[in-house]
């Protein structure tokens, strides 16, 4: 018995391992397939898998240059690093000199498909197109050289930060601060660096995945330290957030499920004492009624229900409204 259920531990482990290896983030920005965040070291090693050859930086460490082939093509690109911290920042490709408008236009138009397929639709604004994303923007435009000759320059943005922080929160876009009034389960304000990290003092020790997602924390309590573990579905939204303190003998699971637009619709709150019998249940269930311009929402219709062991369920409604300010503002 004992072997067969080594066996089954070994197999579940595998099962486990493989999905980590899947799990890829849809939640940011891509340059040919590459994530285009995080640390610099990690995407320079993706860009050489791809074929690219580094051939010098600038004096300051902020940019960094490679050949390579875009989409087939010969192409010069140079990517800005994020001091001090050493993350990608944005990708800049250069392709030329064109020295005739026939084979320029020809390109331009290749290239304006072929970005098509992956990033959708592209907006002619100023002489340029743009394919404008939720978490970055790219900018396709020609560059007269003076000299009869001409680039194609196609510009990398991404607008989210590395560590997903705001996420947990529901929130889009690279989110500074949020002010909430009549918060429930939740902080009245909360803090996020440039690099999305949340600013939050309670939750320390945190352990963060590959793409940015915290996945382990720790919080001082009155009564000993409780142990946080985040999990996500393969849309990187969180799905479970379990709190266990050993020395209260008390763990607390929460559990997200989303609308379609993957806003949080209704939070459900458990605790289980040391037998793991559920004593306190509350469940929350958002009505949003208006949002912002980044499609954050900014009033909400709240209602709780709260049930406490030996006590009958309450119900009760909230009205909650926010401010967000954004770092790009």
């Amino acid at each position: 018995m004992m072997k067969k259920l080594l066996i089954l531990l070994l197999i579940l482990a595998g099962m486990t391992s493989v999905q980590a290896q899947s799990r890829r983030d849809t939640r940011c920005m891509d340059f040919m397939g590459i994530p285009l965040e995080g640390p610099v070291d990690s995407f320079v090693v993706a860009l050489k898998e791809k074929g690219f050859t580094e051939w010098g930086n600038s004096d300051d460490g902020e940019d960094l240059y490679f050949r390579g082939d875009y989409y087939g093509i010969r192409a010069k690109v140079m990517v800005n690093v994020q001091l001090p911290n050493r993350f990608v920042q944005s990708v800049y490709v250069t392709i030329g000199p064109y020295r005739t408008k026939d084979m320029l236009t020809r390109n331009h138009t290749y290239f304006l498909n072929k970005l098509e397929k992956e990033y959708g639709e592209y907006i002619a604004r100023g002489g340029a197109e743009y394919f404008m994303g939720e978490y970055g923007d790219i900018k396709v435009s020609e560059n007269n050289n003076g000299n009869g000759s001409s680039d194609l320059n196609f510009f990398y943005m991404p607008s989210t930060p590395f560590y997903k922080d705001a996420i947990i929160f529901g929130l889009k876009g690279h989110v500074q601060e949020v002010t909430t009034e009549n918060a429930v389960a939740e902080n009245p304000l909360e803090r996020f660096a440039r690099n999305g990290k949340m600013e939050n003092p309670d939750i320390t020790e945190r352990k963060y995945d590959a793409y940015g997602y915290l996945i382990q924390g720790k919080m001082l309590e009155r009564q000993g330290m409780s142990i946080i573990n985040y999990e996500y579905d393969a849309q990187n939204r969180l799905v479970k957030r379990t709190l266990t303190n050993k020395a209260a003998n008390i763990t607390y699971i929460h559990e997200y499920v989303y609308n379609e637009k993957d806003e949080i619709l209704n939070l459900d709150q458990k605790v289980f004492d040391e037998t793991n019998e559920c004593v306190m249940s509350i469940n929350m269930r958002n009505k949003y009624e208006d949002h912002d311009d980044m499609g954050n929402w900014t009033r909400n219709a709240l209602n709780i229900v709260y049930w406490e062991k030996g006590a009958q369920s309450q119900t009760t409604n909230v009205i909650q409204t926010r401010k967000i300010r954004y770092w790009d503002e």
